[in-house]
């Protein structure tokens, strides 16, 4: 697995400031949803195609918390979020509760890069949130292709964004999360 101990040496120039806090946040929740899968990988007793799919949705997370990183250059943090981690590290030591829990990061996940995607101003981070929250929907409709689960437990969810609401808006919270084909 690749190192996080090697950071970039420069300022990024490429990130408008007013991005970088959203970045970190971003980056933060992807290291510790990263992290997550490792622990269900290691605790929650999957094997064969589930294993294979936890590895690559793991290495998934990881990729976003170094393309990130590459944006922010050396003003990123690589310090995953630890209350998030904390917060869900019990419930992904078994199977059948790893796999729910997984699907809601990923659509908790997908809606906090949404809100992302709508205070961000740079387009190089916005070409790059956008990317995510593709996949990490993907993600959550996979999960409710299992057995165990449903694929409406993926696309009629309560998920709200990781983010405190932006000054001056309010909040509308959704109950639906389109998935790409």
């Amino acid at each position: 697995m690749p190192s996080l101990s090697t950071r970039p040496r420069v300022k990024s120039n490429a990130v408008p400031e007013a991005d970088k806090a959203l970045l970190i946040v971003a980056q933060s929740a992807e290291l510790a949803v990263h992290d997550l899968y490792l622990n269900a990988i290691t605790k929650a007793g999957f094997a064969g195609d589930e294993l294979a799919t936890m590895q690559l949705f793991a290495d998934h997370h990881l990729a976003y918390v170094q393309a990130i990183g590459g944006l922010l250059g050396s003003d990123a943090p690589f310090e995953r979020d630890d209350a998030i981690y904390q917060q869900f590290v019990g419930a992904t030591s078994s199977g059948a509760t790893a796999t729910r829990t997984l699907q809601a990061l990923e659509n908790t996940l997908a809606a906090t890069h949404t809100d992302i995607l709508s205070r961000i101003v740079g387009t190089n981070g916005a070409e790059l949130v956008a990317s995510i929250i593709v996949v990490e929907a993907r993600h959550a409709a996979v999960f409710g292709s299992l057995p165990t689960m449903s694929l409406t437990s993926a696309l009629d969810n309560p998920a709200v964004s990781l983010l405190p609401p932006a000054t001056g808006t309010t909040t509308e919270t959704t109950t639906e999360t389109t998935v790409a084909p």
